[in-house]
């Protein structure tokens, strides 16, 4: 083995060495600021901002239809275990990061962890609650009532007259019975209760609560005094910069419905960082206008196709009566060409007795036989052309019959089709309501 000579061993140069320091010393001064991310890294939280949670809260909105309760196991304020505690008062204290779906602590840069408030004022009467925290139906959309079953349409189809009895046989009753009036038929079958057929509540119960809530009272949580808010999250920055003893400064602290104004600047004596949500900006960031103008548009083309249908229904009960009339009057037309004909018998019997008188006379023809003859005659006469006024006038109210009877089947297919279209369009309506968020 060669030994390695003294001109082969030399140190560091003076650039290595220096290139080293300064690398030791960049080190030395990042050390402190990493060690926040270095303590996050080794405890399994999450690192993240006042915004990345307010997206957190409303993607939790919209998975749940509700925000979160605060976590507030301790009582005042300051959770421990990531859930949420939802008593009736609860509207204050830490971010329920388990409840959120998150896999660890939901805390700031410098590891600290969020306050948080959610707005909660609940009602009696579910259509004025605004608990923004709690699932409830508030919101139903205006529909119309279900619509019966098709209608059976009482008017039977005989266009076919019956031919009057022979004249001797007037006191035998005319063939048929006289036609029944359909009764209105009832259009209204109950109401569909869009939400008790869906048997859940959805997010637009939660813009409901919203719109409740921006005409509720002040003094809930709130931001700046006085303006009422849907959810606020609170950074406490790094330290106590107003010394009071807790890292959250201003308003935050002590731990109240108030929280501070977002709009305060960083300063020596404060260094929080405060997101704010208010129920409009809420309301406009989860679409809450247009998905509830998208249900409510839903439901008034669900109620113009029922208005269409009870026009369609009390058209057609106007057919089925016309169609009655029409059949009323062909059976009077009946007892019409029956008079006819026996008023022509008897009058031609009348006209034949006095022509028999006229025959047999032996006096000579005289004048009141003449007279009878004559009215005889005239009688006669008027009696055919009744009759035929009455034949003539049985083919025209055939016809009408017969077109009556299509105008009812018009009408009753009309009124069928304006059924299944008005019971399309509430199911429509219904399953509007039904999506929710995702119209």
């Amino acid at each position: 083995m060669r030994l390695l000579s003294k001109q082969h061993v030399r140190g560091f140069s003076l650039t290595e060495l220096a290139v080293s320091l300064a690398v030791l010393g960049v080190l030395v001064f990042a050390l402190p600021a990493l060690i926040p991310q270095v303590r996050q890294m080794l405890s399994g939280q999450q690192s993240l901002s006042a915004e990345d949670a307010g997206e957190a809260l409303m993607g939790f909105v919209v998975a749940h239809n509700r925000l979160p309760c605060p976590d507030t196991d301790t009582g005042t304020g300051t959770g421990t275990d990531g859930q949420e505690d939802c008593g009736v008062s609860n509207d204050i204290g830490l971010l329920p990061w388990r409840t959120m779906g998150l896999s660890a602590p939901l805390r700031n840069t410098h590891g600290l962890d969020f306050r948080y408030g959610v707005y909660r004022n609940s009602h009696a009467t579910l259509k004025l609650d605004a608990d923004l925290a709690v699932v409830a139906n508030r919101f139903e959309p205006y529909l119309p009532p279900r619509v019966n079953d098709a209608v059976v349409h009482s008017p039977v189809k005989d266009a076919v007259v019956h031919s009057p009895p022979d004249p001797p046989n007037i006191y035998l009753p005319i063939s048929g019975t006289m036609p029944v009036l359909p009764t209105t038929p009832a259009v209204l079958k109950g109401p569909p209760n869009a939400e008790a057929l869906a048997g859940h509540s959805n997010g637009l119960d939660f813009c409901h609560a919203l719109r409740n809530a921006t005409q509720s009272a002040a003094g809930l949580t709130k931001v700046n005094v006085g303006l009422n808010v849907a959810f606020v999250v609170a950074d406490p920055g790094a330290a106590d910069k107003n010394q009071d003893g807790n890292l959250f400064d201003g308003a935050n602290f002590p731990f109240t419905q108030t929280f501070a104004s977002p709009d305060i600047p960083l300063s020596d004596v404060y260094d929080d960082k405060v997101l704010a949500m208010g129920f409009a900006e809420a309301a406009g960031a989860l679409g809450c206008p247009a998905a509830v103008a998208n249900v409510n548009a839903a439901a008034r083309d669900a109620w113009a196709a029922y208005d269409e249908y009870r026009a369609a229904v009390f058209y057609a009960y106007l057919r089925d009566f016309m169609y009655i009339v029409r059949q009323t009057n062909v059976q009077i037309n009946e007892f019409h060409f029956v008079f006819s004909t026996v008023g022509l018998a008897i009058t031609a019997g009348q006209l034949a007795t006095d022509l028999a008188l006229a025959a047999g006379s032996f006096s000579g023809i005289g004048a009141s036989v003449v007279i009878g003859v004559a009215i005889g005659i005239y009688s006669t006469v008027t009696a055919a052309i009744q009759l035929d006024a009455a034949q003539t006038e049985k083919a025209l109210l055939e016809k009408q019959l017969t077109a009556s009877w299509k105008q009812v089947e018009n009408a009753a297919s009309r009124e069928e089709s304006m059924r299944l279209f008005a019971e399309a369009q509430l199911t429509t309506a219904i399953a509007s309501d039904n999506r929710g968020w995702f119209q």
